[in-house]
């Protein structure tokens, strides 16, 4: 049993599944990536991962807010679910504002080496706030269809360890080497 990251849309999953297999140390451990639509689809399946394979889980959502008392909001709710499916120290609850592909906007060297044309002062300032919608404009104004398909397969050739330095994925980080070193005794945390 290895802990496995739910997340939601293509954009999320492609992004979670590369920076797995690019941490120095999450890389060999099994962490597995479960790409659902939707908030309420991820949280009904962490449920089961906790309930019927007794495996961790870390719920990683788009907040689709920047508003932290709605970000409360939501994340209470969440937790409160996963409460009654397991106890705290299996699962994690992160939700990202305003949406996970915004962490692409982070790092603006990996940005542009992941979209075909050169974003703009004030796609990368958006960015930051509508990143799927800027993200899809890049690619329309390439060419490059369908979005997000075209993004996630750039992402599976790409070097996403950057994205781990991310102050919102240290605790998922912690959480996730945690939950592997004890399934891999030996395994530093």
């Amino acid at each position: 049993m290895s802990a496995v990251i739910v997340t939601t849309g293509a954009v999320a999953g492609g992004l979670f599944e590369r920076m797995v297999a690019c941490h120095p140390r999450l890389r060999d451990r099994g962490v597995r990536v479960r790409t659902v639509m939707g908030g309420g689809g991820a949280l009904s399946s962490a449920r089961t991962i906790l309930v019927l394979r007794r495996e961790p889980v870390a719920v990683v959502c788009d907040a689709d807010t920047l508003a932290p008392d709605v970000m409360a909001e939501q994340r209470g709710l969440m937790e409160y679910m996963l409460g009654e499916a397991g106890p705290l120290s299996e699962w994690r609850v992160l939700l990202i504002a305003p949406e996970v592909a915004m962490l692409l906007f982070r790092d603006e060297q990996l940005l542009r080496s992941l979209v075909p044309v050169s974003p703009s002062f004030e796609q990368l300032i958006r960015g930051r706030y509508e990143p799927n919608r800027v993200l899809a404009e890049l690619f329309a104004q390439a060419g490059e269809q369908p979005f997000p398909d075209v993004l996630v397969r750039r992402l599976e050739q790409a070097d996403l360890s950057s994205l781990w330095a991310a102050p919102e994925l240290r605790p998922l980080e912690a959480f996730l080497l945690e939950k592997s070193a004890a399934q891999h005794p030996g395994a530093a945390p």
